[in-house]
């Protein structure tokens, strides 16, 4: 066995490495530094550089082709250039070399090899290039190596390789060149001995996606790994505390498929049931990947891509290159915690039964980059306003699957410095579980500073209460400029720095609306958390009744306009004959208002347009339509409205049945509290209606500044496609510094993120919802709902209606909706609010009682019950069900036929 150009890959020395290219460079460490490689053998790229000029002109070869235009390069010529360099024979010297290195593997027991392309230009430290050359897998004969060989000699001549390769000679340009340009690319092979894996996959020692540096992520599935790596299955997904060893969530995915070896080439198989529903790792396997990851990760001294397999329950490592991912590069890096604080995330109780009201399913990371940060900050300010400290490392809000939960542990925690205030009342405010565990183990802290700070804790909240409508009134002055500033901009002739100054200035109108809503929203919840004492003292079990009824009917809510605005153009409708005939016999998703005839109707949707157009279902999430975008929910509650069966109770009377509630809770009101106290509970209920407004506009001012957001991600997004082919959503798929870099000019190459974001975002899409509670980590698969006849949940709105269900899993089936039907939904954020008045009722697996869609429903009248957990599962469509807006139930009184559950 003798060539310049062959090496064991053990005597290769990593820093005289670059000729054979990244993959075998990064194989040559790991071999040298004792971690479990297969043997292998290296060739030099030098050995491709030869092949191709005897077999190529000059014109055909790669630096020539670099340098020519675009135009002259296209697919068929590339083709033209690989079939040649495939079908001239290694140069004897080098075949014969290879073929007495083969046989040296199969001596020492190794039935195949994987033949692995290894570019000088990939797996450094700025870009991996990863999946863009040539693997073949199980390769058995001497013949079928050397085809190999040259195969991924010749994977350098397609368009996605010298897609890539442009992009690195612009950087090599505009920064940091390294020695030999994109022009100099040469293919190293790397020939490893074949893995028969049981079980393989990647490690990742930073989450590539989200770039915290704080966690491991694994990724697994039965058989060979090469279906993981190409996004083909579904693998069983660990994320692993990184100081602890604890696992944070464990995800099993639907892995039905495999490779395995047979030593004629790879065959792809159906996976048994059996081990589709299991794990496709122990324990004990993940605490040796966690172990080796540490190893790692500490002599690369950065955070590594690691592809490994079991075979036989022995670990091997087949690669580890650095995280390239621009998650990893400027995303942000959480703080290491101690051991002991890390430990205790096993006992941490999260809820997302009311921040999933606000920001319901899976957020896209863009989404989640910016609302995590604002409801991180919101919450320390809320608390704030309390009097309350929060510690700087308190961990406030996770995500787990792609939703978002908060971190009820640390929440009670910070509260206990508030004499007298138990996980009980905040969770019978907010929605939640776990309460005797949450009173049990949340230890109290201390409480002399809040005491100390308590004048001037009641002094600031005096003052805002004073000051703060005058407040609002300022900031929406200054709001309303600046929003049309930014507003009437044409972004779609912004350069890409300007389009980037824009961005920032809607972060900072977000900032500046948040935190005044914010303050409103600390402020109600300590009004509203003192009223509930005090009723509770005097009213006795007809507190929270009272309260609800006290705080409904407030007439001017802001969140509560659409819907009422919709009715009205409804009863319009009714007298405009071929306006109401288009949208009675035309499907709402197929309608738009354009299509509405000339006349009242239409001009009346048009100033619902303009008033209310950026407000949708799920509308926290960026990517998601806004009803101007997409009305189809507004015709299918217009329909509905017209559809109404004569006789059925209208707006009218449903306003009288309010006021005459609300007349009947302040007499009794007058009757059960003491005169001494009734001038306390009757300020503090004044102040708990002025918050509610002032939070309700204040929210639509955020969905405003959202839209704002989606509007430059969408441009953005335009020019991402262009540019590197990612799909026009592409800017929702980065985080906001990500996307703000790539703007800037100070990354590309982002589509490979994007593409493995996308991906997992629909993977987190198709995974069922975890419990709206759980202790440390959801379980890797959903638990059945116990059978029952009867639901309970958080009382939202008084009332007690008897009717058919009609289930809606989100706001795109809202045409199925019929008047007098009771509506249940997983969640009902603001964007759902008009149907409240379709329905007979409303019932919602997540919400509390000072959730948005509450707060809408008592404007409304329409009884409800929020936070039942398991609506979805144990109600059908059809099914007649009593829901008793007072005592927080929906009992099932008759299930539905088959047939009726259309």
């Amino acid at each position: 066995m003798t060539s310049r150009h062959l090496r064991r890959i053990e005597s290769i020395v990593p820093r005289r490495a670059e000729g054979f290219g990244g993959k075998a460079r990064g194989l040559a460490a790991l071999a040298r530094a004792g971690f479990p490689v297969p043997a292998a053998f290296a060739i030099a790229g030098a050995a491709a550089e030869e092949h191709a000029a005897a077999a190529l002109p000059l014109a055909d070869r790669i630096g020539a082709l670099l340098a020519a235009p675009e135009s002259e390069v296209d697919a068929a010529r590339l083709a033209s250039i690989a079939s040649r360099l495939r079908a001239r024979p290694v140069e004897p010297a080098l075949a014969t070399a290879l073929t007495d290195a083969f046989r040296e593997l199969r001596r020492n027991g190794v039935r195949s090899v994987a033949v692995r392309s290894s570019s000088t230009r990939e797996d450094d430290e700025a870009a991996s290039g990863a999946g863009l050359h040539l693997t073949v897998l199980d390769v058995a004969s001497d013949v079928a190596m050397l085809d190999a060989v040259r195969a991924c000699w010749a994977s350098l001549y397609t368009p996605a390789v010298l897609t890539y390769l442009r992009a690195q000679a612009r950087r090599d340009v505009a920064g940091a060149p390294r020695r030999g340009g994109a022009e100099s690319a040469r293919v190293g092979v790397v020939m490893q001995a074949m893995v028969p894996a049981d079980v393989a996959g990647v490690l990742f020692t930073v989450n590539p996606l989200t770039g915290d540096g704080g966690e491991f992520v694994i990724d697994a599935s039965w058989g060979l790994g090469s279906l993981v790596v190409d996004g083909r299955v579904s693998p069983d997904t660990w994320r692993i505390d990184k100081d602890s060893g604890l696992v944070r969530d464990r995800v099993l995915g639907d892995k039905r498929i495999r490779a395995v070896v047979t030593g004629a080439g790879v065959r792809e198989e159906p996976v048994p049931d059996a081990l589709v529903a299991q794990a496709s790792l122990a324990s004990e396997q993940v605490d040796e990947l966690v172990a080796l990851g540490r190893r790692i990760e500490a002599h690369f001294g950065d955070a590594r891509d690691v592809e490994w397999a079991f075979a036989a329950g022995t670990l091997y490592v087949l690669q580890a290159r650095p995280v390239t991912t621009v998650a990893a590069r400027v995303g942000p890096r959480r703080a290491r915690r101690s051991r002991e604080r890390a430990a205790e995330r096993a006992r941490i109780v999260w809820s997302n039964v009311n921040v999933g009201e606000a920001l319901p399913g899976v957020a896209t990371p863009l989404t989640w980059s910016i609302l995590s940060k604002f409801s991180d900050l919101g919450f320390r300010r809320a608390f704030g306003a309390l009097g309350c400290s929060v510690p700087r490392d308190a961990e406030l809000v996770g995500d787990f699957r792609g939703r978002i939960y908060l971190n009820l542990s640390e929440f009670m925690a910070i509260l206990t410095q508030v004499p007298g205030l138990r996980p009980r009342t905040l969770l019978a405010l907010g929605g939640g579980g776990e309460a005797e565990r949450l009173e049990a183990e949340v230890e109290a802290r201390g409480r002399s500073a809040f005491l100390a700070r308590l004048p001037f804790t009641v002094s600031r909240f005096v003052r805002e209460n004073v000051a703060i409508t005058a407040r609002v009134a300022e900031f929406e002055a200054a709001f309303a400029v600046e929003r049309t500033r930014i507003g009437s901009v044409d972004l779609r002739i912004l350069a890409p720095a300007a389009l980037g100054n824009t961005l920032r200035d809607v972060e900072r109108l977000l900032d500046d609306t948040g935190a005044i809503m914010l303050t409103c929203y600390g402020n109600l919840l300590a009004a509203a958390v003192l009223l509930g004492k005090v009723l509770q003292l005097t009213a006795g079990p007809r507190a929270d009744a009272l309260q609800r009824e006290l705080t409904a009917g407030l007439a001017d809510l802001d969140s509560a306009a659409p819907g009422l605005a919709l009715w009205h153009i409804a009863e319009m409708a009714r007298t405009d004959a071929v306006a109401r005939a288009v949208i009675v016999d035309r499907a709402p998703k197929e309608l738009r208002v354009a299509d509405l005839p000339e006349g009242p109707t239409r001009r009346a949707l048009l100033r619902f347009l303009e008033a209310h157009g950026g407000r949708g279902a799920r509308e926290a999430e960026l990517s998601e339509p806004r009803w101007r975008e997409d009305a189809s929910l507004l015709f299918a509650t217009l329909r509905a409205h017209l559809e109404r069966p004569s006789g059925a109770p209208g707006l009218p009377e449903l306003e009288r049945k309010r006021r005459a509630a609300r007349e009947a809770a302040e007499a009794e009101l007058a009757a059960v509290v003491p005169a001494v106290a009734l001038p306390v509970v009757r300020h503090l209920l004044g102040l708990v209606q002025r918050f509610v407004r002032l939070r309700e506009r204040l929210r639509a001012h955020v969905t405003e500044v959202l839209g704002l957001f989606r509007a430059v991600a969408l441009e953005a997004g335009r020019r991402l496609d262009g540019k590197e082919r990612c799909g026009e959503d592409a800017a929702f798929f980065l985080g906001i510094d990500e996307l703000r870099a790539w703007l800037s000019g100070r990354v590309e190459g982002v589509a490979p993120l994007v593409r493995a974001r996308r991906q997992q975002y629909q993977r987190d899409v198709a995974q069922p919802d975890p419990p709206d509670t759980f202790v440390g980590f959801p379980p890797a698969a959903p638990e059945a709902p116990e059978p029952a006849d009867v639901l309970r949940g958080l009382a939202a709105c008084s009332g007690r209606v008897v009717g058919r269900a009609r289930l809606l899993r989100d706001a795109s089936d809202a045409a199925s909706l019929r008047a007098g039907e009771v509506l249940v939904a997983p969640y009902a954020d603001v964007g759902w609010s008009p149907l409240f008045l379709v329905a007979a009722a409303v019932v919602t697996d997540l919400g509390g009682p000072l959730s948005h869609a509450a707060i809408i429903a008592r404007e409304y009248g329409t009884p409800s019950v929020m936070n039942v957990k398991s609506g979805m599962r144990v109600l059908r469509t059809g099914d007649l069900v009593e829901v008793d807006g007072d005592r927080g139930e929906v009992r099932i009184l008759a299930r539905a036929d088959t047939a009726d559950a259309s």
